[in-house]
């Protein structure tokens, strides 16, 4: 893992204006700002070497307000973001120009990328799978590899299927009533058409050993998966000087290190 730097928010832009990726989660409770950034610093920590002579080094889909873009600017990387919902763009570009921080985002989706063929030396998606249609997945995974230089990375994190949190939503949906009484949280959409889905929702999400087997099919070599995060979003601050420290052990333990929320898959193109 890596420490990512921290990126200041113009005090000129208000509550108001900011989405709730940059307001509850980057801004928000110790919990949530440590689950947000350590995601960012594990995908972040696998990005192999590039050659910025080559072009651009990296891709960043799923980037929303841009805090990635922003943070691999500020330690050296040469970042582009891209994301299907363009509405937080412009903060992220207030966000940049105050920074002094360059900001490059194109709005397109993921499974028709806008870039020539090998034009990066990596790709991240972090929590970005999970909110693209099941069906439109393989072809997300094609475009990636189309749009990597040979040995080029493709890293991504997305939620652990077997992780406590998402046993007890899978239980939770069975039972709408006990859905209804319960604080709000993101639960899987199974049934609805692509029509109707929009992409801040949570559609199907896919086990490692899946998203490792279908990496492979479109001719990837899966070099790692890693399992990580136990802190709970809703926890209180005074708690998470205990909470943080004994995630790490929680990890190293084989049976219940399978359980940590979120699941990183890292691969390459052969």
């Amino acid at each position: 893992m890596i420490d990512l730097p921290h990126i200041p928010i113009p005090r000129d832009i208000s509550p108001d204006e900011m989405p709730d990726l940059l307001r509850y989660w980057y801004l928000g409770s110790k919990a949530r700002r440590h689950m947000m950034l350590r995601r960012f610093a594990e995908v972040d920590a696998e990005i192999g070497p590039c050659d910025p002579r080559a072009g651009s080094c990296h891709l960043d889909i799923g980037s929303a307000w841009g805090y990635n873009i922003l943070a691999l600017a500020k330690i050296g990387i040469d970042a582009v973001g891209l994301d299907l919902v363009v509405d937080q763009f412009g903060i992220g570009a207030r966000i940049a120009a105050a920074a002094g921080l360059p900001f490059r985002v194109v709005g397109a989706d993921a499974s028709r990328l806008p870039f020539a063929d090998a034009s990066f030396s990596s790709i991240s998606m972090v929590e970005t799978l999970e909110h693209v249609f099941e069906d439109d997945r393989d072809r997300v995974f094609s475009e990636c590899r189309r749009v990597l230089r040979t040995g080029g990375r493709l890293i991504l994190s997305t939620p652990n299927p077997a992780s406590l949190v998402e046993r007890a939503k899978r239980i939770v949906m069975r039972f709408p009533s006990l859905r209804r009484r319960l604080p709000a949280m993101m639960y899987p959409t199974e049934t609805v058409s692509r029509t109707d889905y929009h992409p801040y929702r949570y559609h199907k999400p896919w086990t490692a050993a899946k998203i490792a087997g279908r990496l492979e099919s479109h001719g990837y070599k899966v070099l790692k998966i890693k399992r990580f995060l136990f802190v709970y979003k809703n926890a209180p601050d005074w708690a998470c000087p205990i909470l943080i420290p004994a995630e790490k052990i929680f990890e190293r333990l084989p049976l219940i290190g399978r359980m940590a929320a979120t699941v990183c898959v890292v691969a390459v193109k052969h």
